[in-house]
Protein backbone atom coordinates (compact mmCIF):
# COMPACT_ATOMS: atom_id res chain seq x y z
CA UNK A 1 0.00 0.00 0.00
CA UNK A 2 1.22 3.62 -0.76
CA UNK A 3 1.10 5.14 2.30
CA UNK A 4 1.72 8.42 0.22
CA UNK A 5 -1.51 8.20 -1.62
CA UNK A 6 -3.41 8.63 1.63
CA UNK A 7 -5.01 11.26 2.69
CA UNK A 8 -3.33 13.13 6.03
CA UNK A 9 -5.06 11.53 9.00
CA UNK A 10 -5.82 8.35 7.40
CA UNK A 11 -2.97 6.71 9.28
CA UNK A 12 -3.11 7.17 12.61
CA UNK A 13 -0.39 7.40 14.90
CA UNK A 14 0.56 3.99 17.15
CA UNK A 15 -0.38 5.07 20.68
CA UNK A 16 1.89 3.82 23.18
CA UNK A 17 0.77 0.78 25.92
CA UNK A 18 -0.17 2.64 29.12
CA UNK A 19 2.83 1.43 32.09
CA UNK A 20 5.07 0.91 28.68
CA UNK A 21 9.03 1.67 28.86
CA UNK A 22 11.71 1.94 26.48
CA UNK A 23 13.57 -1.21 26.63
CA UNK A 24 16.73 -0.34 27.53
CA UNK A 25 20.08 -1.37 25.81
CA UNK A 26 21.67 -4.48 26.34
CA UNK A 27 24.23 -4.50 29.14
CA UNK A 28 27.31 -6.43 28.23
CA UNK A 29 27.30 -7.53 31.81
CA UNK A 30 25.05 -6.57 33.75
CA UNK A 31 25.18 -7.60 37.46
CA UNK A 32 21.75 -8.45 39.37
CA UNK A 33 22.98 -6.14 42.30
CA UNK A 34 23.93 -3.05 40.23
CA UNK A 35 21.37 -2.31 37.45
CA UNK A 36 22.18 -0.28 34.97
CA UNK A 37 19.96 2.74 34.38
CA UNK A 38 20.00 4.53 31.05
CA UNK A 39 21.45 8.10 32.15
CA UNK A 40 19.67 10.82 29.59
CA UNK A 41 20.85 12.12 26.52
CA UNK A 42 23.52 14.61 26.64
CA UNK A 43 24.60 13.95 30.58
CA UNK A 44 27.30 12.25 31.75
CA UNK A 45 27.47 9.59 34.64
CA UNK A 46 29.31 10.88 37.63
CA UNK A 47 31.48 8.73 39.37
CA UNK A 48 30.73 8.46 42.91
CA UNK A 49 32.16 6.87 45.63
CA UNK A 50 29.51 4.46 46.27
CA UNK A 51 29.96 3.66 43.22
CA UNK A 52 31.21 -0.39 43.36
CA UNK A 53 34.47 -0.52 41.64
CA UNK A 54 34.29 -3.63 40.53
CA UNK A 55 31.04 -2.87 38.46
CA UNK A 56 30.71 -2.53 35.06
CA UNK A 57 29.55 0.75 32.86
CA UNK A 58 26.82 -0.33 30.32
CA UNK A 59 27.53 -0.71 26.62
CA UNK A 60 26.09 0.83 24.26
CA UNK A 61 26.75 1.35 20.37
CA UNK A 62 26.20 5.36 20.64
CA UNK A 63 29.83 6.70 22.06
CA UNK A 64 27.63 9.13 23.45
CA UNK A 65 25.99 6.91 25.90
CA UNK A 66 29.59 5.87 27.70
CA UNK A 67 29.55 7.81 30.76
CA UNK A 68 33.16 9.86 30.27
CA UNK A 69 35.37 10.26 33.30
CA UNK A 70 36.26 13.30 34.32
CA UNK A 71 39.46 14.70 35.65
CA UNK A 72 38.17 15.25 38.95
CA UNK A 73 37.30 11.50 39.36
CA UNK A 74 40.54 10.11 38.28
CA UNK A 75 42.11 12.24 40.74
CA UNK A 76 39.50 10.99 43.45
CA UNK A 77 40.18 7.64 42.80
CA UNK A 78 42.42 5.50 44.41
CA UNK A 79 45.61 4.71 43.10
CA UNK A 80 45.61 0.64 41.73
CA UNK A 81 49.16 0.84 44.06
CA UNK A 82 49.82 0.93 47.47
CA UNK A 83 51.68 3.67 48.96
CA UNK A 84 54.16 3.51 51.63
CA UNK A 85 53.88 5.66 54.32
CA UNK A 86 52.21 8.28 56.06
CA UNK A 87 50.12 10.44 53.24
CA UNK A 88 50.56 13.62 55.46
CA UNK A 89 52.73 14.89 59.06
CA UNK A 90 51.02 13.29 62.06
CA UNK A 91 51.44 15.30 65.23
CA UNK A 92 53.46 13.35 67.58
CA UNK A 93 55.13 10.82 64.83
CA UNK A 94 58.45 11.69 63.49
CA UNK A 95 59.38 10.32 60.21
CA UNK A 96 62.11 9.49 57.71
CA UNK A 97 64.39 8.19 59.86
CA UNK A 98 64.59 4.59 61.48
CA UNK A 99 62.90 3.27 64.30
CA UNK A 100 64.92 3.10 67.38
CA UNK A 101 64.40 1.64 71.17
CA UNK A 102 64.82 3.71 74.01
CA UNK A 103 66.38 7.16 74.15
CA UNK A 104 67.10 8.75 70.92
CA UNK A 105 70.90 8.46 71.39
CA UNK A 106 72.06 5.21 72.44
CA UNK A 107 74.61 5.35 75.69
CA UNK A 108 78.27 4.14 74.42
CA UNK A 109 79.39 0.50 75.53
CA UNK A 110 81.41 0.54 78.71
CA UNK A 111 85.02 0.10 77.75
CA UNK A 112 86.08 -3.30 79.28
CA UNK A 113 88.97 -3.19 80.97
CA UNK A 114 92.04 -5.50 79.84
CA UNK A 115 94.40 -6.65 81.79
CA UNK A 116 97.94 -5.84 80.83
CA UNK A 117 100.17 -8.86 80.64
CA UNK A 118 102.82 -9.38 83.40
CA UNK A 119 105.88 -7.91 82.50
CA UNK A 120 108.62 -9.65 83.03
CA UNK A 121 111.04 -6.93 85.17
CA UNK A 122 107.83 -7.46 87.70
CA UNK A 123 108.64 -11.29 87.94
CA UNK A 124 111.06 -12.27 90.67
CA UNK A 125 114.40 -13.60 89.88
CA UNK A 126 113.32 -17.57 90.14
CA UNK A 127 110.91 -17.20 87.48
CA UNK A 128 112.38 -14.21 85.35
CA UNK A 129 116.05 -15.37 84.81
CA UNK A 130 114.62 -19.73 84.83
CA UNK A 131 115.64 -21.69 81.31
CA UNK A 132 112.84 -22.60 79.48
CA UNK A 133 111.99 -26.35 79.97
CA UNK A 134 109.63 -28.39 77.73
CA UNK A 135 108.35 -30.56 80.40
CA UNK A 136 109.35 -33.77 81.74
CA UNK A 137 106.89 -36.06 79.39
CA UNK A 138 105.94 -38.09 82.39
CA UNK A 139 109.25 -38.74 83.76
CA UNK A 140 111.29 -37.57 86.81
CA UNK A 141 113.31 -34.95 87.70
CA UNK A 142 116.98 -35.01 87.21
CA UNK A 143 118.79 -31.61 88.37
CA UNK A 144 122.49 -31.27 88.27
CA UNK A 145 124.01 -28.57 89.80
CA UNK A 146 128.24 -27.59 89.41
CA UNK A 147 130.33 -25.21 91.81
CA UNK A 148 132.87 -23.55 89.64
CA UNK A 149 135.49 -23.00 92.34
CA UNK A 150 137.00 -20.04 90.38
CA UNK A 151 140.47 -19.88 89.25
CA UNK A 152 142.97 -20.33 86.13
CA UNK A 153 142.44 -24.15 85.81
CA UNK A 154 138.48 -23.92 85.22
CA UNK A 155 137.67 -23.92 81.35
CA UNK A 156 134.17 -22.00 81.77
CA UNK A 157 133.69 -21.63 78.06
CA UNK A 158 133.98 -25.69 77.93
CA UNK A 159 131.52 -25.61 80.81
CA UNK A 160 129.59 -23.20 79.09
CA UNK A 161 129.01 -25.47 75.95
CA UNK A 162 128.50 -28.45 77.98
CA UNK A 163 124.83 -30.47 75.60
CA UNK A 164 123.42 -30.75 79.53
CA UNK A 165 121.14 -28.49 81.33
CA UNK A 166 123.02 -27.87 84.32
CA UNK A 167 122.59 -25.19 86.64
CA UNK A 168 126.12 -23.08 87.61
CA UNK A 169 126.98 -22.18 91.37
CA UNK A 170 129.25 -19.40 91.72
CA UNK A 171 131.17 -17.45 94.69
CA UNK A 172 129.38 -14.12 94.58
CA UNK A 173 132.32 -12.78 96.31
CA UNK A 174 134.24 -13.82 93.88
CA UNK A 175 135.84 -10.71 91.70
CA UNK A 176 135.32 -12.36 88.48
CA UNK A 177 131.53 -13.86 89.66
CA UNK A 178 129.96 -11.19 86.71
CA UNK A 179 132.09 -12.53 84.03
CA UNK A 180 131.35 -16.14 84.73
CA UNK A 181 127.94 -15.40 85.35
CA UNK A 182 127.45 -13.53 81.88
CA UNK A 183 129.40 -16.39 79.79
CA UNK A 184 127.05 -18.77 81.12
CA UNK A 185 124.04 -17.32 80.87
CA UNK A 186 125.23 -16.43 77.10
CA UNK A 187 125.43 -20.12 76.85
CA UNK A 188 121.53 -20.90 77.94
CA UNK A 189 122.49 -21.88 81.40
CA UNK A 190 121.18 -21.09 85.08
CA UNK A 191 123.50 -19.60 87.69
CA UNK A 192 122.80 -19.75 91.89
CA UNK A 193 124.72 -17.45 94.06
CA UNK A 194 126.80 -19.36 97.06
CA UNK A 195 125.55 -18.44 100.62
CA UNK A 196 128.96 -16.93 100.97
CA UNK A 197 130.52 -14.02 103.07
CA UNK A 198 128.45 -14.01 106.12
CA UNK A 199 129.74 -12.91 109.11
CA UNK A 200 129.61 -14.67 111.97
CA UNK A 201 127.13 -13.60 114.91
CA UNK A 202 125.14 -11.77 111.60
CA UNK A 203 122.31 -9.64 112.46
CA UNK A 204 119.12 -9.02 110.57
CA UNK A 205 120.68 -5.61 108.95
CA UNK A 206 124.01 -7.45 108.22
CA UNK A 207 122.44 -10.29 106.27
CA UNK A 208 120.66 -7.48 104.65
CA UNK A 209 123.75 -5.70 103.23
CA UNK A 210 125.24 -9.03 102.63
CA UNK A 211 122.73 -10.39 100.49
CA UNK A 212 121.77 -7.13 98.66
CA UNK A 213 125.54 -7.25 97.81
CA UNK A 214 125.51 -10.66 96.01
CA UNK A 215 121.98 -9.50 94.82
CA UNK A 216 124.26 -6.83 92.67
CA UNK A 217 127.44 -9.40 91.82
CA UNK A 218 124.80 -11.82 90.66
CA UNK A 219 121.53 -10.49 89.36
CA UNK A 220 120.33 -13.40 87.43
CA UNK A 221 120.83 -15.88 89.99
CA UNK A 222 117.40 -18.07 90.45
CA UNK A 223 118.43 -19.26 93.92
CA UNK A 224 121.12 -19.62 96.87
CA UNK A 225 122.69 -22.62 97.19
CA UNK A 226 123.99 -23.05 100.94
CA UNK A 227 127.44 -24.28 101.89
CA UNK A 228 128.22 -28.14 102.72
CA UNK A 229 130.39 -27.25 105.00
CA UNK A 230 130.10 -24.16 107.56
CA UNK A 231 126.38 -22.85 106.26
CA UNK A 232 123.18 -21.84 107.61
CA UNK A 233 120.98 -24.82 107.28
CA UNK A 234 122.15 -25.80 110.57
CA UNK A 235 121.95 -23.07 112.96
CA UNK A 236 118.14 -22.36 113.10
CA UNK A 237 118.43 -18.62 114.40
CA UNK A 238 120.33 -17.71 111.48
CA UNK A 239 118.43 -19.91 109.23
CA UNK A 240 115.52 -17.97 110.27
CA UNK A 241 116.68 -14.61 109.29
CA UNK A 242 118.48 -15.60 106.04
CA UNK A 243 115.28 -17.49 104.75
CA UNK A 244 112.94 -13.82 104.88
CA UNK A 245 116.05 -11.92 102.94
CA UNK A 246 116.43 -15.00 100.25
CA UNK A 247 112.01 -14.58 99.88
CA UNK A 248 112.23 -10.79 99.72
CA UNK A 249 114.67 -10.86 96.78
CA UNK A 250 111.94 -14.00 95.25
CA UNK A 251 114.85 -16.26 94.89
CA UNK A 252 114.60 -19.99 95.90
CA UNK A 253 116.61 -21.69 98.08
CA UNK A 254 119.03 -24.78 97.77
CA UNK A 255 120.34 -26.48 101.00
CA UNK A 256 121.90 -30.28 101.46
CA UNK A 257 120.03 -33.36 102.97
CA UNK A 258 121.75 -33.49 105.56
CA UNK A 259 121.41 -33.17 109.75
CA UNK A 260 118.07 -31.23 111.04
CA UNK A 261 118.37 -28.87 108.21
CA UNK A 262 116.48 -26.23 109.52
CA UNK A 263 116.82 -24.16 106.55
CA UNK A 264 114.64 -25.96 104.79
CA UNK A 265 112.37 -26.47 107.15
CA UNK A 266 111.81 -22.33 108.01
CA UNK A 267 111.62 -22.46 103.76
CA UNK A 268 108.59 -24.60 104.05
CA UNK A 269 107.54 -22.26 106.72
CA UNK A 270 107.71 -19.19 104.83
CA UNK A 271 106.55 -20.92 101.39
CA UNK A 272 108.99 -20.45 99.73
CA UNK A 273 110.52 -22.44 97.09
CA UNK A 274 112.96 -25.08 97.91
CA UNK A 275 114.98 -28.22 97.46
CA UNK A 276 118.07 -30.41 98.83
CA UNK A 277 121.30 -31.56 97.20
CA UNK A 278 120.62 -35.83 97.05
CA UNK A 279 124.52 -36.57 97.33
CA UNK A 280 127.67 -34.98 96.27
CA UNK A 281 129.05 -36.35 93.33
CA UNK A 282 132.88 -35.79 93.46
CA UNK A 283 133.23 -35.15 97.40
CA UNK A 284 136.21 -36.97 97.59
CA UNK A 285 137.91 -36.53 94.61
CA UNK A 286 135.83 -39.90 92.69
CA UNK A 287 136.63 -40.87 89.46
CA UNK A 288 134.31 -40.79 86.47
CA UNK A 289 133.24 -45.01 87.00
CA UNK A 290 132.20 -43.80 90.18
CA UNK A 291 130.48 -40.89 89.67
CA UNK A 292 128.62 -42.81 86.92
CA UNK A 293 126.90 -45.07 89.85
CA UNK A 294 126.56 -42.18 91.79
CA UNK A 295 124.72 -40.85 88.85
CA UNK A 296 122.36 -44.29 88.56
CA UNK A 297 121.55 -44.34 92.40
CA UNK A 298 120.38 -40.93 92.14
CA UNK A 299 117.85 -41.65 89.24
CA UNK A 300 116.54 -44.28 90.96
CA UNK A 301 116.23 -42.05 93.66
CA UNK A 302 114.05 -39.64 90.96
CA UNK A 303 112.19 -42.74 90.26
CA UNK A 304 111.35 -43.41 94.05
CA UNK A 305 110.39 -39.13 94.51
CA UNK A 306 109.36 -37.84 90.86
CA UNK A 307 112.55 -35.39 91.23
CA UNK A 308 116.23 -35.30 92.67
CA UNK A 309 119.12 -32.77 92.75
CA UNK A 310 122.81 -33.92 92.85
CA UNK A 311 125.90 -31.41 93.14
CA UNK A 312 129.40 -31.50 92.15
CA UNK A 313 132.42 -29.53 90.96
CA UNK A 314 133.84 -28.28 87.53
CA UNK A 315 136.11 -31.06 87.29
CA UNK A 316 137.21 -33.07 84.28
CA UNK A 317 136.58 -36.23 85.57
CA UNK A 318 132.72 -35.09 86.60
CA UNK A 319 131.98 -33.37 83.40
CA UNK A 320 133.66 -36.85 81.86
CA UNK A 321 131.05 -38.63 83.68
CA UNK A 322 128.11 -36.78 83.14
CA UNK A 323 129.18 -36.92 79.32
CA UNK A 324 129.38 -40.88 79.41
CA UNK A 325 126.20 -41.13 81.97
CA UNK A 326 124.06 -39.12 79.24
CA UNK A 327 124.50 -41.55 76.90
CA UNK A 328 125.08 -44.76 78.37
CA UNK A 329 123.23 -44.36 81.68
CA UNK A 330 120.45 -44.30 82.74
CA UNK A 331 119.94 -40.80 82.36
CA UNK A 332 116.85 -41.67 79.39
CA UNK A 333 114.91 -42.97 82.77
CA UNK A 334 114.80 -39.25 83.59
CA UNK A 335 114.77 -36.04 82.27
CA UNK A 336 117.72 -33.57 82.65
CA UNK A 337 116.59 -30.18 84.08
CA UNK A 338 117.64 -27.14 85.32
CA UNK A 339 117.24 -26.63 88.58
CA UNK A 340 114.41 -23.74 88.61
CA UNK A 341 112.30 -26.52 87.13
CA UNK A 342 112.45 -28.72 90.24
CA UNK A 343 112.24 -25.60 92.83
CA UNK A 344 108.90 -24.62 90.85
CA UNK A 345 107.61 -28.38 90.88
CA UNK A 346 103.79 -27.68 91.70
CA UNK A 347 103.47 -24.28 91.69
Amino acid sequence: MDLAALPPGAVPEAAPEPGAEPAPEPAAEATPETPAVPAPEGEGVPVTDDAAPEAAAPATDDPAQEPPVTDDAAEDAPSARPQPGFSGAVDGVRTGRLPSIGSDTAPDAPAVAEEPAPDAADLPPLSRHAVAFDGAGGKPLFSVVLVDPGGPDVDRQALADLPLAVTIAIDPTAPDAATAAEIYRAAGKEVVMLATGIPAGATAGDLETTFQAHQTALPEAVAVMDLEQGGFQNDRPLAAQVVPVIAGQGRGLLTWDKGLNAGDQEARRADLASARVFRRLDGEGEAAPVIRRYLDRAAFKAAQDGFVVVAGEVRPETLQALAEWAVEGRSATVALAPLSAVLLRGR
